[in-house]
């Protein structure tokens, strides 16, 4: 095993050696939006070479870019090139036309011809990008689908779509397998902006030999988060490389526990699966001095000035329309279908016993929880500080082992000070889950798990030592469809369906069963992607709902 570890870490270099540079292409579920909207994305990560779908980086970074600089960031996680997800326009956004641009973090630079310009309008405010907004009197509101078929793909409705009925969109695959974007939304009279297509992006996309890959790991099982320790002088530093220890945990999900060491001038990396969702992550650096902090991963590119958003007198009735469907959108949050996702392994398949405190008798201290409840623990003392230790038997069952080196946790937050759960009021835990299995993490390895969960996540109210900070993280998002379930009361839905990863055998016909909003009017069918011999996919239709 150790020889085969130390081959597989020789081949990792030649390995990212022989990846080419990898380039994003952005499509989303529509081209207009107001500030408050969700962007519900779709992600292509090309190898440049080959044009074909690159499996090397696991996560994504997503900017949302004006003249003017970033106004919302997003993580976006990949599985085999291909990701989906969706994050929240902030509602104090200006009007103006901005850029949606995709990198990794071992190609960084944002590569303009796949991004993806969309038009943000802003209801609630006079505020416009510089030099982004054009005044017209003579206004055109846009009246045709753009772009005609290209054969690949056919869409369709089966029957006249009524409001507030079932109706049936068909899809018929007439090349390859494929992988694309689907959506349904409604049109108005505010122009979508002109865009580029797959075509054009694997047109324009470089060789592999002109870009140059940064100097950051490759991301190939999940994020790595960068980090250091602050607070403390060169020379304490220099003591803590290779010797101090740093943890990364987010409370109440004992899986994203990551470690990592110390290095040169106090930097930190820890290699997750991916995180997922915007969380409260403890950090902590062994040694009581010196605090983590994390570095931002996004690279906040600048992208020149899209074409100028034309604003019109004649807009107002449209945008009052989607200022009250903003409302309805809402609801849909609620209804989301959430896809497959990476998933962290530190505890799968890892056997676990649960004790359910409530059903026995409740003490109101740590101590006589572990002493009356919970044999396979013990509360050991060595220079002055207590420690856990698990009781085990062996494997036949003719002795019992202690294990010393287990790890601790209180609602999946490391607990190095035992103090803390000395200190607490019992009566506040909820289960103890014992792993009596080797656990490695970051470069060390622990011979069993312990987790004790609270009812209501008490850990955040812990008061820690100096050296642990509980900060804010921007996780990846999670990836989820819309798949067009109805929502109640008055339905005015811009969005009827979107699947960021919708996948169609060579010569596959579907059907899909939506049920149209409360409001008449024209909508729009959009399919974007790839089939597997690299020829690209943009169809485009319109139908009407009475």
């Amino acid at each position: 095993m150790k020889k085969l570890l130390i081959l597989i870490l020789g081949l990792l270099p030649i390995m990212a050696a022989a990846q080419g540079v990898e380039r994003m292409y952005v499509s989303t579920d529509r081209s207009v939006y107001i500030a408050g909207d969700e962007i519900w994305c779709s992600l292509f990560c090309l190898d440049a070479a080959t044009h074909k779908l690159s499996g090397y980086s696991a996560v994504s970074y997503v900017e949302l870019v004006s003249a003017e600089g970033t106004v919302a960031t997003a993580k976006i996680s990949l599985m085999e090139g291909r990701g989906g997800g969706k994050f929240r326009i902030p509602a104090g956004t200006p009007t103006g036309n901005y850029r949606l641009l995709a990198y990794t973090a071992r190609y960084p630079d944002a590569f303009a011809p796949g991004s993806k310009t969309v038009s943000v309008f802003n209801t609630t405010s006079t505020a416009r990008v510089k030099g982004g907004v054009k005044i017209v009197s003579d206004y055109k509101a846009e009246t045709a689908a753009p772009a005609p078929s290209n054969g690949v793909l056919s869409l369709s409705t089966r029957e006249i779509p009524r409001t507030g009925k079932s109706f049936s969109v068909a899809l018929k695959n007439n090349a390859d397998a494929a992988t694309l974007s689907f959506s349904v939304y409604e049109v108005d009279g505010i122009k979508e902006p002109a865009g580029g297509s797959m075509e054009t992006f694997l047109q324009e996309i470089p060789s592999a030999g002109g870009t140059e890959r940064s100097s950051k790991i490759g991301e190939y099982e999940g994020e790595v988060v960068y980090a250091a320790v602050e607070g403390l002088s060169a020379l304490q530093l220099e003591n803590l490389s290779g010797m101090a220890v740093a943890t990364l945990s987010s409370a109440g999900s004992p899986s994203d526990v990551y470690m990592g060491k110390v290095g040169d001038n106090g930097r930190i990396l820890f290699f997750t699966n991916n995180i997922y969702g915007d969380r409260e992550l403890v950090c902590e650096v062994s040694g009581n001095a010196g605090y983590i902090s994390l570095v931002d991963p996004f690279r906040y590119p600048s992208v020149g000035e899209p074409e100028p958003l034309e604003l019109s007198q004649d807009l107002f009735a449209d945008l009052v329309q989607r200022k009250a469907a903003l409302e309805t959108s809402l609801q849909v949050d609620t209804l989301v279908q959430f896809m497959t996702r990476r998933q962290d392994i530190l505890l799968e398949n890892v056997n676990k016993k649960v004790y359910h405190l409530d059903d026995y008798t409740r003490f109101p201290s740590f101590g006589e929880v572990i002493v009356e409840i919970v044999r396979e623990l013990r509360i050991r003392s060595s220079y002055g500080k207590h420690r856990l230790v698990m009781i085990v038997p062996d494997a036949v069952g003719t002795r019992r082992v202690v294990k010393e080196n287990i790890l601790v946790m209180l609602d999946g937050v490391v607990i190095s000070d035992l103090t803390l759960l000395e200190n607490m009021d019992a009566m506040l835990l909820e289960n103890v889950e014992l792993y009596n299995e080797d656990i490695a993490m970051g470069g060390l390895s622990y011979h069993g798990c312990v987790n004790f969960t609270t009812k209501r996540n008490y850990v955040k109210a812990l008061q820690f030592p100096s050296n642990v900070r509980v900060v804010d993280f921007k996780g990846v998002c999670y990836p989820v469809a819309y798949l067009g379930k109805p929502v109640g009361g008055k339905d005015y839905r811009p969005l009827l369906y979107w699947n960021p990863l919708m996948r169609l055998e060579a010569g596959e016909s579907r059907v899909l069963s939506l049920t149209a909003p409360s409001r008449a009017g024209t909508y729009r069918m959009v399919a974007e992607g790839l089939t597997t011999s690299g020829k690209p996919i943009k169809e485009v239709f319109d139908f009407e709902i009475r």
